[in-house]
């Protein structure tokens, strides 16, 4: 992992020092709630930030827990610690290989999946083919989806992504078609800081142009996305599958929801006045 700041990608591709954006259409709709002291009582967002892994390209999907039900669908019959220990043993590689940075969604998964593989002893090219089609199809579908909303939010709301990746997630994006709804894509392996570190989401606010109490972080990890983002005082959607929704308002969470579809839904109320539980 690179250990300082380097220039954020940007969607023409141009590097940017921090500059902010030049400013868009202020955003008519806010949250409303009874706050710490750190935020006004009523705040009009002006930027949503997103996480990509889990989120983006996949509500409340784990990377970890795509490939078990992949693995399971294929026949792979292994035990779960196994197949953890090679997954995170392919990400640590993904992260140290700096071809990685310039790969393409499908070029990313077949290295993944490669590293997988070798690391259960299997050696097998058309299961890993097929295993890496099936992840990137799951995600493309995911991607498309995840476009539709932030191009509805996108007249209103200046929009980023801050993820935990291989340096390659602007080029993922780019090429799922975002990069004209975004203003910053901050990617940890290079600016050099990984979520919780309030730095990355520092680095992406600069670019982004909006002051921490106006921005939005949307993301499916408690710990990475919504406390990170919080301690820094941004608002915070956590994504997280209906099913293990917690049955009592979130401490930290502004707003709990199971799919970006609600988003909309709940930032454009006529008045404004989305009210999120008091602290």
């Amino acid at each position: 992992m690179a250990k300082g700041p380097a220039a954020t990608w940007t969607p023409n591709g141009a590097a940017s020092a921090g500059a902010p954006a030049p400013a868009r259409q202020p955003a008519r709709l806010g949250l409303t709630r009874r706050p710490p002291s750190r935020f006004d009582p009523r705040v009009h967002l002006q930027g949503i930030l997103f996480d990509y892994g889990g989120t983006l390209d996949g509500p409340a999907s784990h990377w970890l827990d795509r490939m078990l039900e992949l693995y399971r669908a294929a026949g792979v019959d292994r035990p779960f610690e196994p197949i953890k220990d090679a997954f995170y043993r392919a990400d640590e590689a993904a992260y140290a290989d700096p071809r990685v940075a310039e790969m393409s969604l499908a070029e990313l998964l077949d290295f993944h999946v490669g590293v997988q593989l070798d690391g259960l002893g299997i050696d097998d090219s058309a299961l890993r083919r097929r295993l890496a089609a099936a992840f990137v199809a799951r995600s493309a579908a995911a991607l498309t989806a995840s476009r539709a909303v932030l191009a509805r939010l996108a007249p209103h709301y200046r929009l980023g992504v801050v993820s935990n990746f291989y340096g390659n997630v602007g080029r993922v994006l780019a090429d799922a078609g975002f990069a004209p709804l975004l203003s910053v894509v901050a990617d940890s392996n290079r600016v050099g800081w990984m979520k919780p570190d309030r730095r990355i989401f520092e680095h992406a606010l600069r670019a982004l142009g909006t002051a921490p109490a106006a921005t939005l972080h949307v993301g499916d990890s408690h710990e990475r996305d919504v406390c990170a983002a919080n301690a820094l005082g941004l608002r915070t959607a956590w994504l997280v599958a209906a099913a293990r929704r917690p049955a009592d308002p979130d401490p930290v969470a502004d707003m709990v929801i199971a799919s970006l579809d609600e988003l909309p839904a709940l930032l454009q109320l006529p008045a404004g006045a989305l009210t999120v539980a008091p602290r």
